[in-house]
């Protein structure tokens, strides 16, 4: 996994960033991912770790009163139980399923099938699919600066006909720099970096012929 701070020209001074994730870019066949590294103890696991065990607790809650010596099953107190069991059970499996589907956002741009994915990854390193963006749905890219000292800057993504944009990615100004010009040559569409590449060979042409 290659991270942006080494392949962008780090500033004079960096100022500290409000936590330990550091933007990486994980090459592939197909394209590249947009991640975070992060630390063994990293918020969003510590976070996605105590769902899970909050959702067994609760499950074990629901089913485990009516194992309990002294249990009575008649009349209101067993309506009440069966209540409290699927109150329990339903919340219980909700946020483990939610947990598990994990809470740490990637973007693959997938420049084999021109498109981008943002997907969930688990502390497992399994991946769900949230969504899926064509690149020819992307009118531009830009970047969008926090304030205050050690702001985070985050490279966000204008949709067409859609008034919404996506955020890709969060960093420092110079990652952010070399990320967005980057992105911003990949989703064009092929006919646009043809004619892209003609008019720099012409430029450098004339410049040779001119010198």
């Amino acid at each position: 996994m290659t991270s942006l701070a080494s392949a962008a020209p780090a500033p004079a001074e960096r100022p500290a960033q409000s936590d330990s994730r550091v933007l990486s870019v994980q090459e592939t066949m197909w394209g590249y991912i947009l991640g975070e590294e992060a630390g063994r103890f990293d918020q969003d696991r510590l976070l996605e770790l105590g769902c899970r065990f909050l959702g067994l607790i609760l499950i074990l809650c629901a089913y485990g009163q009516w194992f309990l010596p002294g249990s009575v099953f008649v009349g209101d107190v067993l309506a009440m139980k069966a209540a409290l069991s699927f109150f329990f059970g339903a919340s219980g499996a909700a946020i483990y399923w939610f947990a598990s589907r994990g809470l740490m956002l990637e973007v693959h741009v997938d420049l084999s099938r021109r498109e981008l994915r943002v997907v969930n990854r688990n502390s497992r390193d399994q991946v769900r699919l949230h969504s899926r963006v064509p690149m020819r749905n992307v009118e531009s890219a830009f970047m969008r600066r926090d304030n205050g000292r050690g702001a985070r800057t985050h490279l966000m993504l204008r949709l067409r006909d859609k008034s919404q944009v996506m955020h890709v990615a969060s960093g420092s100004e110079a990652e952010m720099h070399h990320l967005h010009r980057r992105l911003s040559a990949d989703i064009k569409p092929a006919k646009e970096r043809l004619e892209d590449r003609l008019a720099r060979q012409a430029t450098f042409m004339t410049s040779r012929l001119a010198s």
